[in-house]
């Protein structure tokens, strides 16, 4: 017999996920041990979960090449990422990512009481060693907090962090008040 569901439901009205779930436990439950409908159904489901536990006893293994195949996509993203150089140890030049770099300028933007940095962007023009660059940076502040104070030390905060965590030179900070918060 043919089983026609209606929804999730047979023509008996036994839920088909609750007759799997007992099928998986392999303990139906008295309606379904004597209903000509889920009989019926549990025939035609049973070569399923047959196949299922087949599979799922089956070792995985990946591929022998998805380690390259992962590297690859790294490398590929980190190509397209924008770069800027910075000055390195003993005069060499270190090469990060402008999204690196932003965090570690939002995140000392975080440290002034009050602030949440929210979004901080170099200029497209990625710099170089030693030039002097700008910076946009947008926060949140406290309720009630006095917006030029803040943006006094949030720009303080964020030379700072420039200059002794990246040797970058800062010019000018545009800093955008985008939210208050409470709290």
């Amino acid at each position: 017999m043919a089983v026609n569901l209606v929804g999730d439901r047979l023509p008996c009205g036994h839920d088909i996920d609750h007759l799997w779930e007992h099928l998986m436990q392999d303990a139906p439950d008295e309606h379904a041990r004597s209903c000509e409908y889920c009989q019926a159904a549990l025939t035609e489901i049973r070569p399923l979960r047959t196949a299922i536990s087949v599979l799922a006893a089956e070792p995985v293994r990946p591929p022998a090449d998805l380690h390259a195949k992962v590297m690859a996509a790294v490398r590929a993203r980190m190509a397209i990422a924008p770069r800027i150089t910075l000055p390195g140890p003993a005069g060499n030049r270190l090469v990060i990512s402008e999204h690196a770099a932003a965090i570690i300028l939002r995140a000392a933007g975080d440290t002034v009481d009050g602030v949440r940095a929210r979004s901080c962007r170099l200029p497209p023009d990625a710099p170089e060693m030693g030039t002097v660059t700008d910076l946009k940076l947008s926060i949140s502040l406290r309720f009630g907090m006095p917006v030029l104070a803040a943006a006094r030390a949030v720009r303080v905060a964020v030379r700072t962090a420039a200059r002794a965590q990246l040797g970058l030179t800062l010019g000018r900070i545009d800093i955008d008040v985008v939210d208050v918060h409470t709290a």
